[in-house]
């Protein structure tokens, strides 16, 4: 297919099958008003981020990079009544928006902001391990951490999933930290005997890992 006709199916489906409610419109424009950097899922990227959580039947999630809150309320609308998202970020600026616009979405009892550094946070976290699924789109030089820590605190069956996977094409010539790091991430999901995963080709990439074993 031409990239026209790509575009067009790509319009067809996010008018079918997005909708992306006033609470979420909400939190894309505060993120522009507050100057935040405008690195959010997109509609359509939250959608599917939030099918995954329910297809894995989550009731416990952990996400590193809360930013504004905008994933957080995709994914907690996927838990069940008693589930929990922590959400973690480093910045308190970033918590204190992510709280707000939480608490607006009516989701302020299915989720808890957390701050600090993300691989701190998630060591301390990892008493109450097993997690059913890891949202990743925080620093991108951690995220082979981040998958490491999955790979021991997920239960079978559980998700790992990370924005950004193809970083702009920037891992088909690495060159920075950041670069290396998506490369070194990628490198891990695919080789790992524990996950069956793959990069989905939506937005900038959505890698997706099942724990199997």
């Amino acid at each position: 297919m031409n990239e026209t006709i790509t575009g067009q199916l790509r319009d067809y489906v996010d008018n079918l099958f997005v909708r992306e409610d006033e609470a979420l419109a909400f939190v894309r424009r505060q993120t522009a008003e507050h100057g935040l950097p405008q690195i959010n899922l997109q509609p359509h990227e939250g959608l599917m981020v939030q099918l995954f959580v329910r297809m894995c039947a989550a009731r416990k999630v952990v996400e590193v990079g809360a930013l504004a809150g905008y994933s957080a309320i995709w994914i907690a609308r996927a838990l069940p009544g008693d589930g929990q998202l922590i959400t973690i970020d480093k910045s308190s600026e970033h918590c204190a928006l992510a709280r707000a616009h939480i608490q607006r979405a009516g989701l302020a009892d299915k989720v808890s902001v957390l701050q600090g550094d993300g691989r701190q946070v998630l060591d301390k976290l990892a008493v109450d391990a097993p997690f059913d699924a890891l949202f990743v789109d925080a620093d991108k030089v951690s995220y082979p951490h981040y998958f490491s820590w999955a790979a021991e605190h997920l239960r079978r069956g559980g998700i790992v999933m990370a924005h950004n996977a193809f970083w702009g094409g920037q891992i088909l010539s690495p060159q920075s930290e950041d670069d290396y790091g998506l490369v070194r991430f990628n490198q891990m999901l695919a080789e790992h005997r524990s996950f069956e995963s793959t990069i989905i080709e939506v937005g900038d990439g959505l890698a997706l890992g099942v724990k199997v074993d």
